[in-house]
């Protein structure tokens, strides 16, 4: 009978945790290549050009400060610090370790979208 209770309190690792891990190394890799092609998109638009050509005195250059990209970045870095630093054995991992994913790819897409608006 106390080898029952000690099963049930000590909850173990499925098989979907390790993946919940790779996941957030494998997004937060693809965001390289990622802000690659997106400088590549805002380097061949207009604006870009006009602000190389007349410089931030005749045309509004950027519409993002890079405080804000920096905490978005920030923010991406310590939800993948947060997803692969909770422990295995701990209450409800998957559903943190799944937040903390969420967290991560909505604050990469958003790093990204504001690369992009510079276009």
């Amino acid at each position: 009978m106390t080898t029952n209770t000690a099963a049930k309190a000590a909850p173990t690792p499925t098989a979907s945790l390790p993946r919940l891990r790779s996941a957030a190394v494998l997004s937060a890799l693809g965001l390289i290549p990622a802000v690659v092609l997106t400088v590549l998109v805002v380097a061949s638009s207009d604006r870009f050009a006009r602000c190389l050509t007349y410089g931030d005195y005749y045309t509004d250059c950027s519409s993002v400060s890079g405080d804000q990209l920096g905490w978005a970045l920030a923010v991406a870095g310590l939800a993948l610090v947060f997803v692969l630093a909770v422990p295995d054995r701990a209450r409800r991992v998957k559903e943190l370790r799944t937040a903390g994913l969420c967290v991560q790819l909505f604050a990469e897409l958003t790093f990204l979208s504001m690369l992009l608006s510079n276009a």
